[in-house]
């Protein structure tokens, strides 16, 4: 089941993992706030409350599932202007996913209740968000499933 995953990926990318240009993330600037984190340093664990959304400004972050072996598995490295956030996170509920970062990296980071104010004050970025967000989901879900 790991082929179909991975080729929903590389055919779905753009769809799944947006990037921000930089105008549109100085729109959404106001509703967090920067934070710097070092090598290795984890931006979401599997089973702990997230900080909501999380756009990557400078550096690379490695996402990935835990694997029934125990193995990490990578889903995608996000760079400058990628997003990452689960549904999850609007309602405070716990990361299905990993996120480390690989080197120094900064992102601006959008809490649960500033994430809501968003998607209604910038309807179009919400969506794109969301879409992303639930696409993202769907695949974790099928993968986890394959896996039993």
């Amino acid at each position: 089941m790991s082929v179909t995953t991975h080729s929903i990926i590389d055919t779905r990318r753009d769809q799944m993992f947006p990037t921000l240009e930089p105008a549109e993330i100085e729109r959404v600037r106001r509703f967090g706030k920067v934070s710097s984190y070092g090598p290795g340093e984890a931006l979401a664990r599997v089973g702990e409350v997230g900080l909501g959304l999380t756009i990557i400004l400078d550096g690379k972050v490695d996402v990935t599932q835990h694997h029934e072996s125990g193995r990490r598995e990578l889903i995608v490295t996000h760079g400058a202007g990628a997003f990452m956030g689960e549904l999850a996170q609007l309602a405070g509920r716990p990361a299905l996913v990993d996120a480390h970062a690989q080197g120094p990296i900064e992102a601006l980071t959008i809490p649960p209740d500033q994430l809501r104010a968003l998607l209604i004050a910038e309807a179009e970025l919400g969506e794109r968000i969301m879409r992303a967000s639930y696409s993202v989901a769907s695949v974790c879900l099928r993968k986890a499933l394959a896996d039993q």
